[in-house]
């Protein structure tokens, strides 16, 4: 099982099937906030968390990425996950959300901050991505001050609620930028 320490309390490890519920409670409390930009939180159920989670876990299996949970205190708070991962290029995207109560409190800057560092000084990856809309100004701020540089937008690509279509904003690194966002990261922590 994936599990990375980023902090005494601070944890990331692979979402099992076993914490469906969980999650579940988790998203139902925040299913307002969280559907705003993640439009799959309005029509959560336990059941469509435990078909993520086994989906989840068959992608993690391949290769494909993973989406891991984020916990402090042993506390589900929220998750971050890989996808659309490249490993002939060396290419991986970061999705990420957090429960309010944790918000504002630099724990997504660290987990990410971690996990980037595992996937360029471990696993060898040469580019990551974090792609958010433009109104989501936290999860701007989380690549913002880990040094990913906005790339451009992606006009009228996301699905939003009312069903428009919302822009997003695409941030990426590369490895060899990593020591300059290696260096704001430990400031950060």
């Amino acid at each position: 099982m994936f599990s990375l320490r980023l902090a005494d309390d601070l944890e990331l490890s692979l979402l099992e099937e076993r914490d469906a519920e969980e999650l579940y409670a988790l998203v139902d409390a925040n299913r307002t906030a969280l559907q705003r930009f993640l439009p799959w939180a309005a029509a959560a159920t336990l059941e469509a968390e435990q078909a993520f989670l086994r989906a989840s876990l068959e992608r993690f299996a391949r290769g494909g990425g993973f989406d891991g949970g984020l916990r402090v205190g042993g506390a589900l708070v929220g998750a971050l996950g890989v996808f659309n991962v490249r490993w002939e290029v060396g290419r991986a995207e970061f999705g990420y959300w957090l429960a309010a109560p944790y918000r504002g409190r630099g724990l997504m800057t660290r987990a990410v901050a971690g996990l980037a560092r595992v996937m360029f000084e471990e696993q060898g990856f040469n580019r990551l991505e974090i792609r958010c809309e433009r109104e989501n100004l936290p999860s701007r701020r989380v690549a913002e001050r880990l040094g990913f540089r906005h790339e451009g937008t992606l006009r009228a690509i996301h699905p939003a609620l009312g069903g428009r279509a919302a822009d997003l904003e695409v941030f990426g690194l590369l490895r060899s930028e990593w020591s300059a966002a290696r260096e704001r990261q430990e400031r950060i922590a």
